[in-house]
């Protein structure tokens, strides 16, 4: 059924791939559960932007227990997930329910017709990231066969930061441009 700025529908996964390359906007697919806290959560802030951005940006709503062909077929795992597409093409996946700035920036960036880009760690996440990180490389300073902890700690640390390291961002988009050439 179709509202003014939201679709929500049962669909097959060739008529999905079909409606996404004839749609002439940035499409966010937001896959949900009528039995989902955080779906419940982010719904209405997705509604509110589809009717903000109405024919900028459209909103597809799916019903992951009525459409479970589809969820396997574009491999979700988990839900409530968002799946932004440009031009028939995903830019962007994000498992989760994503605080209402991120979901703003989100739809913003896609009605300003630039890539869209993750959302990025809290504070409090890269605290925790590299406290561990740091805890673990300081157990594997002072062992012997201590490489795989300084390795793990290394990495945990990394974690909390690669997000914002230009290198790993140059890095990332080359690996997805070679992905997409093939």
């Amino acid at each position: 059924m179709a509202k003014n700025h939201t679709l929500v529908f049962l669909m097959d996964s060739q008529s999905y791939f079909n409606k996404l390359k004839e749609n002439p906007r940035p499409v966010v697919v937001d896959l949900w559960a009528p039995w989902c806290g955080p779906c419940k959560m982010v719904k209405p802030v997705l509604e509110k932007l589809a009717q903000e951005y109405s024919g900028r940006v459209d909103l597809w709503q799916i019903n992951a227990d009525e459409n479970q062909d589809l969820l396997r077929e574009l491999k979700v795992y988990g839900i409530p997930t968002l799946i932004v597409y440009n031009h028939g093409n995903e830019v962007l996946r994000q498992v989760g329910a994503k605080p209402a700035s991120a979901l703003s920036k989100l739809f913003e960036s896609l009605a300003d017709g630039r890539e869209p880009s993750p959302a990025g760690l809290s504070n409090m996440d890269r605290f925790l990231r590299m406290g561990a990180g740091m805890a673990v490389v300081a157990l594997g300073w002072g062992n012997k066969s201590g490489w795989f902890l300084l390795l793990l700690g290394g990495m945990l640390m990394f974690s909390a930061i690669y997000d914002r390291c230009p290198i790993w961002k140059a890095l990332t988009h080359q690996i997805k441009k070679l992905g997409s050439q093939v």
